[in-house]
């Protein structure tokens, strides 16, 4: 996949058709700010689907967690998911 980079300055002169560009082509544009990273820009579609892998990983962490530690005490998955919420945002 080719890696498309764009100087915050430009995206503002092309908002328009940077996202017209992201409706038709899935490939993610890097943002960058004074010649540094600084955002990323891809569709609603592979954002969601991002999250959605995300949280498929983070489900199978959580079954691999219970199965290798069964003598742990047992919590509901809303606790699972508050204790998990609290160490992402750490």
């Amino acid at each position: 996949m080719a890696t498309k980079i764009l100087p915050v300055s430009e995206l503002k002169a092309n908002l328009a058709s940077v996202m017209a560009q992201l409706a038709t082509d899935a490939t993610p544009i890097y943002v960058t700010q004074h010649g540094k990273p600084n955002a990323v820009l891809l569709s609603y579609e592979e954002y969601e689907a991002l999250r959605e892998k995300l949280e498929d990983l983070e489900d199978a962490l959580a079954m691999q967690q219970a199965l290798a530690s069964p003598e742990e005490e047992a919590m509901s998955l809303d606790e699972y998911e508050h204790q998990r919420l609290a160490q992402l945002r750490r």
